[in-house]
């Protein structure tokens, strides 16, 4: 919160968040941040440059997040390193749970007006994170931990399911896992669903 493009982003982010995309327009982020309209325009050509600027900057962390989680660069099992890719985005989304809300509101209700490039960036971001976490699920399937019967698509389905469930419940209810209610999740997921599956 240093600099005024900090300041415009905080600001932009929390009425994107409170009023909605619509509801929320340049001359109030000015008026917050106190300055001049053309000040804004310095940084961003449009109200929705500065959105997707938040918007992928809340996804690029996230999957910045996944790349740096310790275990998955040691020598470890791949169903452990799968474990922990869960464990930290989940504990990554309870750190910075008002980014996902944010996310989740702009999937399940899309302003019209940037309705399609959303979809587009939702699946760029994705597809970004799917890279990294097929990586694992191929080593478990390549190990045997994960049966052939079924494809690498289907494994990668149940665990974004499985994981989106979990970080969005704890949305909804505002409840945040214990590192041991995370544990038991897991080995249930991984028993039931991705051995049984």
């Amino acid at each position: 919160m240093n600099t005024t493009n900090d300041k415009i982003r905080y600001t932009a982010f929390k009425l994107f968040l409170e009023r909605g995309y619509e509801a929320t327009n340049i001359r109030d982020i000015c008026s917050r941040v106190d300055i001049k309209a053309a000040s804004m325009y310095f940084y961003y050509k449009s109200k929705q440059e500065l959105f997707f600027s938040i918007y992928d900057d809340i996804w690029s962390e996230e999957l910045e997040c996944m790349r740096n989680i310790p275990e998955l660069a040691e020598k470890t099992a791949p169903d452990t390193k799968l474990y922990h890719l869960f464990k930290n985005t989940i504990e990554y989304n309870i750190r910075d749970m008002i980014k996902f809300k944010f996310l989740l509101r702009y999937h399940l209700f899309p302003p019209e007006e940037i309705a399609v490039v959303i979809v587009e960036k939702y699946k760029y971001w994705t597809n970004q994170e799917n890279e990294l976490i097929q990586v694992i699920i191929k080593q478990c399937m390549d190990n045997k931990l994960l049966y052939d019967n079924r494809s690498l698509k289907e494994y990668l389905r149940e665990y974004r399911k499985f994981v989106n469930l979990h970080v969005t419940d704890m949305i909804l209810s505002n409840i945040r896992l214990s590192g041991s209610e995370l544990d038991h999740l897991w080995n249930k997921f991984w028993n039931c669903t991705m051995l049984n599956g």
